[in-house]
């Protein structure tokens, strides 16, 4: 289990307690409003707001998490393929080099057997 969830589950228990233990009535005043309740629901109504609130933040940055994966992945395989293509291209260009490094040996050897043809 997840230490955060455990810290979360105690602090839940510590918040119950405290609500359960202060049960008095009182006085709510909003502008023109005014409601008297339990402060026991005050503190449970306060305390769930916050969770629902931190449960929206949390969201939205793991979705801003996974959009950010989902580009970086995205980068990745566009790097990777560039890299496949650069390799592909630098092994041509090696094997073009090699090939006309053997023509230039085929035509000098060319030369020196007509020279040895020659001089015979």
């Amino acid at each position: 289990m997840p230490v955060a969830f455990i810290f979360s589950l105690l602090f839940s228990v510590l918040v119950v307690v405290f609500a359960l233990q202060n049960t008095t009535i009182v006085t709510l005043r909003f502008f023109s409003l005014e409601i008297m309740i339990s402060q026991t629901i005050v503190i449970l109504i306060s305390a769930s707001f916050g969770a629902i609130i931190v449960l929206f933040l949390s969201t939205m940055k793991q979705i801003k998490s996974n959009m950010k994966m989902r580009s970086l992945t995205k980068t990745i395989g566009k790097t990777e393929e560039q890299n496949r293509l650069l390799r592909e291209k630098e092994g041509i260009s090696h094997i073009e080099k090699l090939e006309e490094e053997n023509r230039q040996l085929k035509d000098s050897e060319a030369v020196l057997v007509e020279d040895l043809a020659n001089k015979l």
